[in-house]
């Protein structure tokens, strides 16, 4: 954990569940504490057959990571942000939230034309590659949560369904591919930005299961491996426990 900055006013906590969509936030403060030296809590969760654990029900209604509470540093109230006073939910609203309070414009666009990228690769990474490669991987893991006497026979029924949402993300990978270059290397043009921590989790995922060919898209792999060789990325990988996203493969 960084030391405190001299102009922090609120205090954020991460709460964090291992192997989920929780980590782009971790990675992203991780990226806060090393620029200017924000301070964090982090509390890790570990999964309950597979499942989120039930005490995060107590930080919030739903109990889904990842959680963001945030603490006034001098012990004023917590500020309602969303609903419920000093706490965030949903992984965008978070990263947005991290970008408008700590990062002193560190993720903020180059110029007009990045801003408006950026935005669009938010919704993308999210609305489209997430959602897409979520379909394919929920009937994927189907057959290996069922008695091994109809893991065979559910996954042949299955299969075709998993084809179906593989050929699906070939063109949502060409509009990926299409849009890096050396003059725009990130999603959110000439330097990083909040759509690159978006995009994030959909292509952990899709890596790890080989929903994603990289010899086709080199530009996109280039990119994938430039963020893991990070190094908050990697002190997020030390601090957030398990990230295995292969969920049984």
């Amino acid at each position: 954990m960084a030391s405190q900055s001299s102009s922090q006013l609120t205090i954020p906590t991460l709460h964090h569940l291992s192997s989920s969509q929780s980590f782009r936030v971790l990675w992203a403060l991780e990226e806060l504490s090393a620029a200017h030296g924000i301070e964090y809590n982090l509390t890790n969760y570990s999964r309950e057959g597979g499942l989120a654990p039930a005490s995060l029900k107590s930080i919030h209604p739903l109990g889904k990571s990842p959680i963001l509470t945030v603490e006034d540093a001098n012990g004023g109230p917590a500020p309602t942000y969303q609903l419920i006073p000093g706490t965030l939910t949903e992984s965008k609203l978070i990263l947005q939230f991290l970008a408008d309070e700590y990062s002193k414009g560190l993720w903020e666009p180059a110029n007009a034309e990045d801003k408006r990228r950026d935005i669009f690769f938010q919704e993308y990474s999210n609305a489209t590659v997430a959602l897409k490669i979520q379909f394919a991987l929920v009937f994927d893991v189907i057959p290996s949560q069922l008695p091994i006497g109809l893991r065979q026979i559910v996954g042949l029924m299955v299969k075709p369904i998993v084809s179906f949402w593989m050929n699906d993300l070939q063109p949502v990978y060409q509009l990926m591919e299409d849009a890096l270059s050396d003059e725009k290397p990130w999603f959110a043009g000439e330097k990083i930005g909040l759509a690159d921590f978006n995009m994030t989790w959909p292509m952990d995922v899709a890596s790890t299961r080989d929903y994603f060919d990289a010899r086709k898209y080199p530009k996109v792999m280039k990119w994938h491996m430039t963020v893991k060789e990070r190094p908050a990325y990697r002190k997020a990988l030390q601090k957030g426990g398990s990230y295995d996203l292969a969920f049984g493969k």
